[in-house]
């Protein structure tokens, strides 16, 4: 049995290493969305899930070296786009750096003045409850103060270091 000396003796984990056991995890892929005096910003995000039901919490993480992060933060509500099983190109589209993540996307601005996306299948509304710096990323929680579901399909999950197409699967 390992005991909790052994452990805090042992060499420290290679990142790339964890990287790969933690692909067989499968994660559900989100792209957070706000608009600033900039106009909107959105980011995809692969670690996002419930936290609580009472409060409605959610949480996701961001790499500390996002740009996007720092013009999202500023906004005081902000939205997630929960994606369905085929929005992969969604998914891609707001991971690039650089580019307006926006072009092209069909879009709108909901009642409490956040984009979200028409290829969503559910939108959360969401207003700041905490930040934390872990590691390399901020831990990001929010609050649910309202929700749409827009298409019950099933998910766009990442998985291995791709989508899994759950929509095969049953």
């Amino acid at each position: 049995m390992t005991t909790l000396a052994a452990l805090e003796k042992a060499k420290a984990v290679d990142p790339q290493q964890f990287r790969v056991a933690m692909s067989y995890v499968p994660t559900p892929v989100a792209i957070v969305t706000a608009m600033t005096e900039e106009g909107p910003v959105g980011m995809t995000v692969g670690s996002f899930t419930s936290v609580s039901l009472s409060p409605t919490l959610v949480t996701f993480f961001v790499d500390v070296s996002s740009t996007t992060w720092p013009k999202l933060k500023t906004s005081p509500t902000f939205a997630i786009n929960i994606l369905g099983h085929d929005k992969g190109d969604l998914c891609r589209a707001f991971s690039r750096r650089g580019a307006d993540r926006f072009n092209g996307v069909d879009w709108s601005l909901n009642e409490n003045g956040n984009p979200t996306l028409a290829d969503a299948s559910v939108s959360l509304e969401c207003i700041p409850y905490s930040t934390l710096i872990l590691g390399d990323h901020v831990q990001v929680v929010g609050e649910v103060r309202g929700f749409q579901v827009l298409d019950e399909g099933m998910p766009l999950v990442f998985f291995k270091g791709s989508f899994l197409d759950l929509a095969n699967h049953g």
